[in-house]
């Protein structure tokens, strides 16, 4: 039996927000999709200072962006596959779409002055 989807069901927000601590260590971690690194490295890696990187991940791991294995952290797998899938898909998108003529804007200087009926 069909049921009825809340219209906000299939809007998909953005993972982390930009310019926070958590979209720099998803950053880092999606760098490096096959290594797991501890909070120390972490902080190394990205300035986010040591004190909130295991809290911001803890937050990260709840909403299943990354996982812990041991004291270490990753992205979780299926956070990489989805960028890689992004990222093929607009590189498909420019080699196939690259050249289209419709982004280009040299015709305006050939077209014709409409004057006030434009």
């Amino acid at each position: 039996m069909p049921i009825q989807l809340d219209p906000d069901d299939d809007t998909e927000t953005p993972r982390v927000k930009p310019g926070t601590n958590a979209q720099a260590l998803l950053a880092a971690l999606l760098d490096h999709p096959d290594m797991g690194f501890t909070p120390k490295e972490l902080s190394e890696l990205t300035d986010v200072p040591h004190t909130s990187v295991h809290k911001t991940l803890s937050r990260m791991r709840e909403r299943g962006l990354v996982r812990k294995i041991d004291s270490y952290w990753a992205v979780a797998d299926d956070v990489a596959a989805s960028e890689v899938a992004s990222a093929v898909s607009l590189q498909s998108i420019q080699e196939t779409y690259g050249d289209d003529a419709y982004g280009d804007d040299e015709w305006v200087a050939d077209a014709p002055d409409l004057g006030d009926n434009a």
